[in-house]
């Protein structure tokens, strides 16, 4: 479809911003592929990488019956853009051009053409259901409202400018709202699901990512997604891709790391929370547990729920207190507290540290 024989009607709203009129509207997605261009002059070249992670996001989305959602994408209309008496009008022959939202567009582009590669496929199985599904996959990302500004008058100096300006200012979003809405991460709606059945039974912090002295929470959906990651694929690094469960049942994987968490009330002080006097609400404490479970399950072929359990036999052996020897890796006499708890090698030494006692509780 192209605009360049006819004029293509925008219902929207003008606003100003520092002297600039801006449209705010939203468009289908399969009209708005018609209607814009990238002008690499202004732009970046795209990522190829990006540009498939976000396309996996929306398909994995639409397999599993998740909406998503894109904050408002940035286009420049470079004067082609006039009022009209039913709306905004694009001119022919006028084009939009993208100054914020680039890959994004190319994502649902070509999600769409991944999933017509699928249908096609399914059609000349004879697979006519499975191809009916597709097709509603591709009405739906056809159909998807863009929610869009749309700056009137820019000059391309201007846009160069503010594609900078849009570029250099961003920030990755906080951690804590990753883990309160990403749904491209399992191992982060694992820990969602995990969390929200245990808020009676565990002080959770739910938005912040790092938990200061006066927090009471005990832990955080950040720390609880490093420790079931360590707990199932032993990593202690960033962790990107699919989920790994070693050693065990997809099905029985919620069960299991509720289990973990569960076992801390009885295995911690009553005043666990208390990062000042006791290491039990530190990081690195926490991940080196999940670290020490997935140790027992690979050095003694037991199941997990088996390892979990004989954490247990930490507790009369360890006053979790910051100076008791088991901690001595970290401590820092001067300030008395340990310190550092969370890099890898801390963690490595401190789950050898519970391994050597729980062995010896074996014997």
């Amino acid at each position: 479809m192209s605009n360049t024989d006819f004029l293509a009607t925008i219902q929207g709203t003008t606003y100003n911003q520092f002297g600039k009129e801006i449209l705010t509207t939203q468009i289908r997605f399969a009209t708005l592929e018609s209607m814009f261009e990238v002008d690499y002059e202004v732009q970046r070249h795209l990522d190829p990488r990006r540009r498939a992670e976000i396309r996996d996001f929306i398909l994995n989305s639409l397999e599993n019956d998740k909406h998503f959602y894109f904050s408002s994408f940035i286009f420049s209309s470079r004067k082609g853009i006039i009022e009209g008496p039913n709306g905004f009008e694009l001119e022919p022959g006028s084009k939009m051009y993208i100054l914020d939202g680039q890959h994004r567009c190319s994502a649902i582009s070509s999600a769409i053409s991944h999933l017509k590669s699928e249908k096609e496929r399914y059609e000349e199985s004879n697979k006519f259901n499975a191809a009916l599904k597709k097709q509603s996959y591709i009405d739906y990302l056809s159909d998807y409202p863009v929610a869009m500004q749309i700056y009137l008058d820019l000059g391309q100096e201007e846009e160069r400018q503010l594609f900078t300006d849009y570029n250099t200012e961003r920030r990755e979003a906080h951690k804590g709202l990753v883990m309160q809405y990403d749904q491209r991460d399992e191992y982060i709606e694992l820990t969602r699901s995990v969390a929200e059945t245990m808020r009676s039974s565990l002080e959770i912090e739910f938005a912040a990512s790092r938990l200061t002295t006066q927090n009471p929470a005990v832990t955080s959906l950040s720390t609880m997604r490093r420790c079931l990651i360590a707990m199932y694929e032993g990593k202690l690094t960033a962790k990107t891709g699919n989920p790994y469960y070693r050693g065990c049942n997809e099905k029985e994987v919620p069960r299991i790391s509720k289990h973990f968490f569960l076992v801390w009330p009885s295995l911690f002080p009553q005043k666990m929370a208390n990062r000042k006097k006791y290491v039990t609400g530190l990081t690195g404490i926490q991940i080196a547990l999940a670290y020490t479970v997935f140790l027992l399950t690979r050095s003694y072929s037991i199941k997990h729920i088996e390892a979990i359990n004989l954490l247990k036999s930490l507790k009369n052996k360890c006053s979790w207190e910051h100076n008791d020897p088991l901690f001595k890796h970290m401590y820092n006499p001067e300030i008395q507290q340990i310190r550092n708890h969370s890099t890898t090698t801390a963690i490595k030494k401190t789950a050898i540290e519970f391994l050597k006692v729980i062995e010896n509780t074996r014997r």
